[in-house]
């Protein structure tokens, strides 16, 4: 995979905002889909491409009653 860049992604804080669930459920998500957290020199803070936020989204919505 190419490197990606900070605007290319999303916070996982703010992924959980957007998604509307908490941190666990969405690493359960992330893991289901196989979606890889992306970390950053220099930054504590770990990333979500917004596309493959956009694959979690979709699935939620798919997998809701």
């Amino acid at each position: 995979m190419a490197t990606a860049n900070k605007t290319d992604c999303t916070s996982i804080d703010e992924a959980t905002k957007i998604a509307g669930v908490s941190r666990a459920t969405l690493y359960n998500y992330m893991n289901v889909l196989g979606v890889q957290r992306i970390k950053f020199p220099f930054d504590r803070k770990s990333y979500i491409l917004k596309s493959d936020l956009d694959r979690v989204r979709s699935f939620i919505e798919q997998n809701r009653g």
